[in-house]
C-alpha cells in the first residue's frame, strides 16, 4: 500500500507509514501517552469538555449530524451505525434525540466500549456494543455515522472499501454523515487550515504553542484528507451526490444519501 503523507505547519513533516491501526482519544499531553488506555482515568464529563477544547466545532458538528440524520429515520425508527464510537458520546446523542431508533457502537478497543456502556446505560437495549474494525461488512441499516473517528484510517485504499461497505449496509433512502476533519494539501491553504484550527483552541485556553504539539503529536497516527479527496471516494463509492454539509475551517460534515 501507498505511503500517506500529511504535512503539518512550519517544519513538521510526517511521513506515515502502513502499520497496525489503533484507536485513539484525540488528545495528548506532556503526562498521558496518545493511546486509549492513557486516558481512560479520565471520567466521560472530563472528556466531553476536552473534544470541545480541541475541537471547538464539535457541538456544531453534531447538531448538523442528528439533524441530517432525521432524514433517513422515518419516524425517529430505524437502526444506526456509530463507526468508531469510542466513549458513546455519538450513540448517546442520536439515542435521545430519537426514542425509537437503535444504534450499534462499533469500535475495536473493549475497553472504550465499556466506557460507552458506562454512558449509555439509560438507554438500555436500544444500544449494542460490537467490539470489531467497521473496516468488516456491516449490517442493513438506516443510518451510518462517524465522529472524529476515520481519519485514524490512513490509508485511502482502506478507507474507499470501508465506504463501499457502508453504501452496500445503507437501506434506500439512508444517510452516511461524517463528522471529521479534512485539510488542502496546497502549502498555503494547509497552513492556514492549522492557524485558524490553532486560533480556535487559544480562544478555550490553549496556548498557540501547545496546539502545535498537540497537532504534531497526533500526526502519526491522524491522516486529514481533502474535502475534495473523500468526496471523490464516497463518488468512485457509489454514491450519487456525496456533499458537504457544513464546514468551519478544519471541521467538517459530509456524506451522502442512498
Amino acid at each position: 500500500m501507498p505511503i500517506v503523507r500529511q504535512r503539518l505547519p512550519s517544519t513538521h513533516t510526517v511521513a506515515c507509514n502502513k502499520k497496525k491501526q489503533r484507536r485513539t482519544l484525540p488528545f495528548a499531553s506532556s503526562h498521558m501517552a496518545h493511546s486509549v488506555s492513557g486516558h481512560l482515568n479520565l471520567q466521560v464529563a472530563e472528556y466531553d469538555e476536552l473534544i470541545r477544547t480541541l475541537v471547538p466545532a464539535y457541538p456544531a458538528m453534531r447538531s448538523v449530524q442528528l439533524d441530517l440524520m432525521a432524514l433517513a429515520l422515518p419516524n425517529g425508527v430505524g437502526r444506526v451505525l456509530d463507526l468508531g464510537g469510542g466513549t458513546g458520546a455519538l450513540a448517546a446523542a442520536v439515542a435521545e434525540r430519537f426514542p425509537r431508533a437503535e444504534v450499534e457502537i462499533w469500535d475495536t478497543d473493549r475497553q472504550m466500549l465499556d466506557v460507552a456502556r458506562e454512558r449509555c446505560a439509560a438507554f438500555g437495549a436500544r444500544v449494542h456494543y460490537v467490539e470489531r474494525s467497521f473496516t468488516e461488512s456491516l449490517p442493513s441499516c438506516e443510518a451510518v455515522a462517524a465522529s472524529i473517528a476515520l481519519h485514524h484510517v490512513k490509508d485511502m485504499v482502506v478507507k474507499a472499501a470501508i465506504y463501499r461497505n457502508i453504501l452496500a449496509a445503507l437501506c434506500p433512502g439512508g444517510m452516511f454523515v461524517n463528522a471529521d476533519t479534512a485539510v488542502c494539501e496546497t502549502p498555503a491553504l494547509r497552513d492556514h487550515a492549522f492557524r485558524v484550527w490553532a486560533s480556535s483552541m487559544v480562544r478555550h485556553g490553549i496556548s498557540e504553542q501547545q496546539a502545535l504539539a498537540h497537532f504534531a503529536s497526533w500526526a502519526p497516527e491522524d491522516y486529514y484528507p481533502p474535502l475534495i479527496t473523500e468526496l471523490r471516494l464516497l463518488a468512485d463509492a457509489g454514491f450519487v451526490e456525496p456533499e458537504c454539509f457544513w464546514r468551519e475551517g478544519a471541521a467538517v460534515v459530509f456524506g451522502a444519501m442512498r
